[in-house]
């Protein structure tokens, strides 16, 4: 009877253990059909969704056009240095532009290079003392890394290089104060470029209307940053200008160039110049393009 009893009780725990094991092996078989059911379509979406965008970015054309309407600011900033007349002869025009090319990696990674180029000329020619028209260009190669974060939201990384230039031409009135120049004209005619490295942050959404691919329309905000090499473009002016000076004079006379309040005012401008518009500084990007 005891056997009979054993014998019973270990075809029960044989029985209910196959059971077990037959429905766990079905539990587990639906979760990774499920599992795979979603990674295939994850897959199959990265495998079909666009890869490729080219824009054009609007914002730099946008800020090289409205250095057109700058001549009143920087009237108010002249008078700050006491040099009243500074918006009254400054005839500023300006044009940008800048395109990008994109590549997804992953599907919520992508990588880009971007190029941008911007210039801005200045025309002082109605005072008694300048007559000089200054161009300023700027270009830059960078690349960015974008991630994905909430749908078409992203958040972008970048690093590269800029070169901003410079260009002097027309004749500087000395006021006769430097000894041995009989003739207080110097014509200037001359480059000032400057190399930089570029790094920075935005924040964007692409906007991708419709079935994905075609048309997109992309703004985005961030900061750039210019580590500039050597000295700043506004040294580098004045040490040209005293070699002018030298060429006719026969001495060096750096110092008495500009005054302290006028150089003081150009060191002021070229930071701005740098920091905030060609090189660093908030930057607004409006891009329209073709996602493919």
């Amino acid at each position: 009877m005891k056997k009979v009893i054993l014998l019973t009780l270990i075809l029960a725990i044989v029985s209910a253990g196959a059971v077990f094991a037959q429905d766990n092996a079905q539990d587990n078989a639906q979760n990774n059909a499920q599992n795979n059911v979603q990674n295939n379509a994850q897959g199959d979406y990265f495998s079909s969704m666009p890869k490729n965008a080219i824009t054009v970015d609007l914002g730099p054309m946008i800020a090289g056009l409205s250095f057109g309407g700058t001549d009143e600011m920087i009237g108010g900033v002249g008078k700050l240095f006491g040099l009243n007349g500074l918006g009254e002869f400054a005839d500023f025009k300006g044009f940008g532009i800048g395109a990008q090319y994109e590549r997804n990696l992953m599907e919520k990674l992508s990588v880009a290079g971007r190029f941008a180029y911007m210039t801005m000329s200045m025309g002082l020619g109605s005072s008694e003392n300048l007559g000089v028209e200054i161009g300023i260009t700027s270009f830059s190669i960078e690349g960015h890394i974008r991630y994905y974060f909430d749908g078409n939201m992203f958040v972008d990384g970048m690093l590269g290089y800029a070169n901003m230039t410079a260009a002097f031409k027309g004749n500087i009135d000395t006021n006769s104060s430097i000894p041995g120049i009989e003739d207080p004209s110097i014509g200037v005619d001359f480059k000032v470029p400057r190399d930089y490295f570029k790094f920075g942050a935005k924040i964007g959404w692409k906007l991708d209307p419709g079935a994905p691919g075609g048309f997109i329309f992309e703004p985005s905000f961030g900061w750039s940053f210019g580590i500039g090499a050597g000295d700043s473009i506004v040294t580098r002016t004045m040490e040209e200008v005293s070699k002018e000076i030298e060429k006719k004079s026969g001495s060096k006379v750096l110092g008495d160039v500009v005054s302290s309040s006028t150089q003081s005012l150009l060191e002021t401008m070229a930071w701005g110049i740098d920091n905030l518009i060609f090189v660093g500084g908030p930057r607004l990007s409006l891009a329209v393009g073709w996602s493919f």
